[in-house]
């Protein structure tokens, strides 16, 4: 017994450390700031830049999307949709598609989306973590800020109707 015991101590002491180990790497490192929706500084699909403090004093969706990615094209027409229910409550919806500007302005011009639309060619995987996205490059991806521009909750894949109000509502 005493032999088997000396032949599984040193595997358990392996596993503790790489469990604090790996504990340790899932903390929160609050030495990063929390996104804000001023650092977002982008062009948009005709390449003009717009800058996040434009929409400071509203609730902020950003929906991060591509032309190429199924669910994204899925629920675009409810962001169009629930855009058009909410703007007029202070509500601004911004996009960032993940994707060519000719790419996106064509896909947005046939869907018909009229809110603004950036486009990320490069770094949209450091964006999209710094505002939450623990999966890194994962699409879709929406953040919401609130009206002061700081970041309030995330949601990975795509939204429902109920997804958005629930997080937008506290905000209002």
């Amino acid at each position: 017994m005493k032999r088997l015991l000396l032949l599984l101590m040193p595997g358990i002491l392996a596993m503790g450390v790489g469990v604090y180990f790996g504990l340790q790497k899932n903390q929160t490192n609050f030495s990063t700031p929390p996104a804000k929706l001023a650092s977002i500084s982008l062009p948009d699909v005709t390449g003009e830049n717009q800058n996040g403090n434009q929409w400071l004093g509203q609730v902020v969706i950003v929906n991060h999307w591509a032309s190429w990615c199924p669910p994204c094209v899925k629920e675009i027409p409810l962001l169009i949709e629930f855009h058009e229910e909410y703007a007029s409550k202070g509500v601004q919806l911004v996009g960032i598609a993940h994707d060519t500007a000719e790419a996106a302005r064509i896909f947005g011009d046939q869907i018909g989306i009229h809110y603004p639309s950036l486009v990320i060619s490069s770094g949209g995987t450091e964006l999209m973590i710094s505002q939450g996205n623990t999966q890194g490059s994962a699409l879709p991806f929406t953040a919401f800020f609130d009206r002061e521009g700081k970041l309030a909750s995330v949601k990975l894949g795509i939204l429902d109707h109920q997804d958005l109000e629930n997080a937008i509502l506290p905000l209002l």
